[in-house]
């Protein structure tokens, strides 16, 4: 999943709503305020982390125990041919990086966006979109879904609602709301009272497990400019089962020099007891453990604004993109330190603060060969910032506060649309950087076979010399043949940088005749070198056989369907 420290066009009528940090629609459209009982309840989910799954499943549950009949399911299982034949259709989204949709869900985005989308005046909807409010683009992959189906004549039966990441009470609501609407009020009120309890969303992936740090090496030579780590962690008790793809989930702390810093500019005793998950915790112990303390939102702006009476930060509520620079300029410290406010009172600070986020790694081990542990590949997130250093909260934490021998709470997170085929298919591996962690695993996974199929790895850094990451272990795997081909580019070795999109381009009708011989492909990264090597593979097979661009991405696409395309971006 995420290799990278963090926890993912609006409607010019949207609106900004302070409750439980959610953005609901309010714009002019027909939405039912009263309907039938339906037939059928389609609920679909577009997921990268599990939290739409845990959403759609809560909602599943509830609609099931109102009597009506559902089915639930994983949008890339749905065949967007079907929309037409729905009643009603409920849909859970999330937005990754920039605004972008889930992978799984681009064809269905793709079908519904589309000039040929059927009339769908026949279906009756509504979308909750989860997000981050820190991204510029906001739950736009909801906005867009949104949209899309209300152009194509669907009719809403609840308003969109947009989450920030802390999405469960919100969440709640609006399946409260929608399963009103399809049964009435008074059928769904006991359905209400006996399952709609805030958190029920959070499922038991998130119970954290104990592990403890064996190693933490530098793997980037000196003379680097980067610092990126090999961490590997050994359970303490009884290892969960995890396979190759799969992520792992840092329950985070904050940096105590962080804390103090707060502590220090709110003139709070750090022994002041606030509320904290249901008990009384000192302040101090509440900011480390339970509180997004570093990155600022629109709430904690929104809020301070009217506390600190500042028309300056009372004018970033009206212009978006003001607010979103500001956002990125500044930390919740330097928000306190340049509009200070006397007698606040430590609960009034925390009541403006959003809860602290797990954060995802890509494991880059297989459990076939390291049993008890589980591997990272970890690069520091390090900036200045008004003439302070600044670090990532998760990268801060696993890099410089998690010596060997220390603890951390962590807990699998299952990535079912990134999984290695069998052994003796053919794969194509792009993993530039950190993003070479989930194929350290396939490869090790792939180490405990027989009789194996061929593996291409494409891999880029910086410098060759200083950036090689897991050079020797790449060799080995080539000397034994594991690996059957190791392509590289390292952007700062010559005169013009080269990337591993670069590659793809040069050895263009290999990665053609790897396809036609039934590669399976998996790229990880970030999500603009993963646009750039879609690109450049849409390129080759429109060079190679002759197509146009459509007919390239169609190929994709029926790739993509067949789990033979599959991409983990952040």
């Amino acid at each position: 999943m995420l290799t990278a420290d963090r926890s993912i066009v609006a409607d010019g009528r949207d609106v900004w709503s302070a409750d439980a940090g959610a953005q609901t629609l309010v714009e002019e459209a027909v939405t039912v305020t009263a309907t039938e009982r339906p037939k059928l309840v389609t609920i679909l989910y577009a997921t990268e982390t599990g939290a739409s799954e845990d959403v759609a499943g809560a909602l599943s549950r509830e609609a099931e125990a109102a009597d009506l009949t559902v089915t639930c399911q994983d949008v890339a299982d749905f065949d967007p041919e079907d929309l037409d034949t729905l009643d009603v259709l409920l849909f859970v989204t999330s937005t990754t990086g920039e605004g972008e949709v889930p992978y799984t869900a681009e064809e269905f985005f793709e079908a519904v966006e589309s000039e040929d989308c059927p009339d769908l005046s026949g279906i009756r909807y509504s979308v909750l979109a989860l997000g981050d409010s820190t991204y510029e683009q906001f739950c736009e992959a909801g906005k867009r879904l949104d949209r899309a189906l209300a152009t194509a004549g669907a009719v809403r039966i609840q308003d969109r609602v947009d989450c920030d990441v802390d999405y469960e009470d919100t969440a709640a609501q609006w399946r409260g709301s929608v399963l009103a609407k399809l049964i009435g009020e008074e059928a769904a009120k006991p359905v209400a009272e006996a399952e709609i309890a805030g958190s029920v969303e959070r499922s038991p992936r998130y119970e954290p497990l104990t592990a403890c740090v064996t190693e933490n090496r530098i793997l980037t030579a000196p003379g680097s400019t980067k610092a990126t780590r090999h961490i590997a962690l050994e359970f303490v008790d009884e290892p969960p089962a995890y396979a190759p793809g799969d992520a792992l989930g840092l329950i985070a702390h904050n940096d105590d020099g962080v804390v103090d810093a707060l502590l220090k500019a709110l003139s709070f005793d750090p022994a002041i007891q606030v509320p904290s998950n249901g008990r009384m915790i000192s302040v101090a112990s509440a900011l480390a453990e339970s509180y997004e303390i570093c990155a600022l939102t629109p709430r904690f702006i929104e809020g301070w604004s009217k506390l600190a009476s500042s028309p300056g930060l009372e004018a970033l509520q009206s212009d978006d993109k003001a607010r979103i620079a500001f956002m990125h300029a500044n930390h919740v410290i330097d928000v306190i330190r340049q509009y200070p406010i006397s007698g606040l009172s430590a609960e009034e600070f925390i009541s403006l603060l959003r809860p602290l986020q797990p954060r995802l790694y890509s494991i880059a081990s297989s459990q076939r060969v390291t049993a008890r542990e589980v591997h990272l590949t970890v690069a520091p997130v390090e900036y200045e910032l008004h003439g302070e250093a600044r670090r990532g909260v998760a990268t801060g934490q696993l890099v410089l506060r998690a010596p060997v021998g220390s603890q951390v709470q962590v807990y699998i997170q299952p990535n079912e649309h990134f999984r290695p085929p069998a052994p003796t298919t053919p794969i194509i591996m792009i993993g530039p950087g950190t993003g070479i962690a989930p194929f350290r695993g396939f490869l090790q996974e792939r180490s405990c076979e027989t009789n194996r199929g061929k593996a291409w790895l494409l891999f880029g850094e910086r410098n060759r010399e200083f950036d090689f990451l897991y050079r020797e272990e790449l060799e080995g795997y080539l000397s034994d043949g594991i690996l059957t081909r190791l392509d590289t580019a390292f952007s700062r070795d010559g005169s013009e940088k080269v990337y591993v999109q670069h590659r793809i381009a040069e050895h263009a009708d290999d990665i053609v005749a790897w396809i036609d011989a039934g590669a399976h492909i998996y790229i990880c990264g970030d999500a603009g070198m993963a646009n750039d090597v879609h690109d450049a593979i849409v390129q080759a097979l429109a060079r190679s056989k002759q197509l146009d661009a459509g007919g390239a991405e169609n190929i994709l696409n029926t790739m993509r369907r067949a789990k033979r395309y599959q991409r983990d971006v952040y």
